[in-house]
């Protein structure tokens, strides 16, 4: 007898049955991949942070700006190489809801100390060219179809025009990030381009810089740097809260408090409830072929078939479910980046996510057949003929 041929004739004799079980798998396999992708994304996010970059914000808020005469102070300080001003923006694109993350930056020293923003050639030199010029990433310019060239209509939010017109903004370039520390869903432009407009008073918002970015010289370590930097400022006019860019983008994660612990817990409840619903599959699939097995049993077969018979069709329907499972989360990761770029910067699923995502099906499956195998296992002919009547 072809036990293959036997196992698929059981496994799809109720398609309907069959279909919803590879069907839960498969969302219960894709969840599990997107709840575990948050996670390991944002710890990407904080583990390619570069070693060799600090952030100098307010030690009271990081929503308190920082005075625009600290940027010379800061460059005065040993193994400082460059400073940049970081400005948040806020503003909307074109509608309330449309909303991405901008910086005002200086142009000048974004390339140098950020390497891995990657633009074509040419790109860059017309970005610092243009006084209202701006970049922006890949993943940005597909969610909005955005163009070189095009225009950018912001709502000032947190920086309204005098005249309450939108700001206007030219992309000049489309980045590629070669690591996860760098989404690919935000735009930079010249922080020259607001500060004037400030000070003309054709716009009004809070005078300064968000933080400050700063590149550290060969040699030199971010923390002797940063105490520094703290030191110089103890006294204010405003204190400074100086560190890695590792742990500056640790806090961001911490300001989401347990929801990575909360995701996974998530995550493990959905497929502790497929197991079940597996194991009820099988069991009713059990004990409608009781007069079959019985037979088998009957005409010689050893009772570790029907054992193995339900062990192989229950991974079957997991790892069928698996499949469907992976190709779903491999297939949406584009279009999940772009909806949680900013949030979560570079999501992507992880290779090791995968391998997780095959053991569970495995594991999955032998314990959804494991019931039934078990039963059968115990039972003799006669007592399956007898209640498969």
């Amino acid at each position: 007898m072809n036990l293959g041929r036997l196992i698929r004739r059981h496994a799809w004799s109720h398609p309907v049955r069959a279909f919803l079980t590879v069907g839960a798998v498969a969302v219960a396999i894709f969840l599990f991949c997107f709840l575990r992708s948050i996670v390991t994304s944002l710890d990407a996010a904080v583990k390619e942070s570069a070693s060799n970059r600090i952030v100098a914000a307010s030690a009271v808020s990081l929503f308190q700006s920082l005075p625009l005469a600290y940027k010379e102070a800061i460059e005065a300080v040993d193994g400082v190489e460059s400073v940049s001003r970081f400005a948040w923006f806020g503003g909307r694109y074109k509608k309330p809801e449309n909303f991405f993350a901008q910086f005002g930056c200086d142009a000048r020293t974004l390339f140098s100390q950020y390497p891995e923003l990657v633009l074509p050639e040419g790109q860059a030199e017309a970005f610092i060219a243009d006084r209202t010029g701006a970049i922006i990433g890949i993943g940005l310019a597909e969610k909005y179809d955005l163009k070189v060239g095009d225009e950018v209509p912001l709502i000032g939010t947190i920086y309204p025009r005098a005249d309450r017109s939108m700001w206007s903004f030219t992309v000049r370039g489309i980045y590629r990030s070669k690591r996860a520390n760098v989404d690919e869903m935000t735009m930079y432009f010249h922080f020259h381009y607001l500060d004037e407009a400030l000070e003309s008073g054709e716009s009004y918002g809070p005078r300064g810089t968000s933080v400050y970015l700063i590149r550290l010289q060969d040699g030199y370590r971010g923390e002797d740097v940063a105490a520094a930097i703290d030191r110089y400022y103890e006294g204010g006019p405003q204190r400074t809260r100086t560190q890695s860019e590792a742990a500056f983008q640790a806090d961001f994660v911490n300001m989401l408090g347990n929801l990575p612990t909360f995701l996974m817990m998530i995550g493990m409840a959905v497929l502790i409830a497929i197991v079940f619903g597996i194991v009820n599959t099988m069991t009713i699939a059990a004990r409608e072929r009781l007069r079959s097995m019985g037979i088998m049993l009957s005409l010689g077969f050893s009772r570790s078939v029907p054992a193995r018979l339900y062990l192989v069709e229950a991974t079957g329907f997991a790892l069928t479910g698996g499949v469907a499972g992976v190709a779903l989360a491999f297939l949406t990761q584009g279009a999940l980046r772009k909806t949680f770029g900013t949030q979560i910067p570079m999501y992507t699923v992880a290779s090791e996510t995968y391998v997780w995502a095959a053991v569970i099906c495995v594991i999955t499956g032998l314990i959804g057949g494991a019931v039934p195998a078990w039963q059968a296992s115990r039972m003799e002919a006669v007592e399956q003929l007898r209640r498969g009547i």
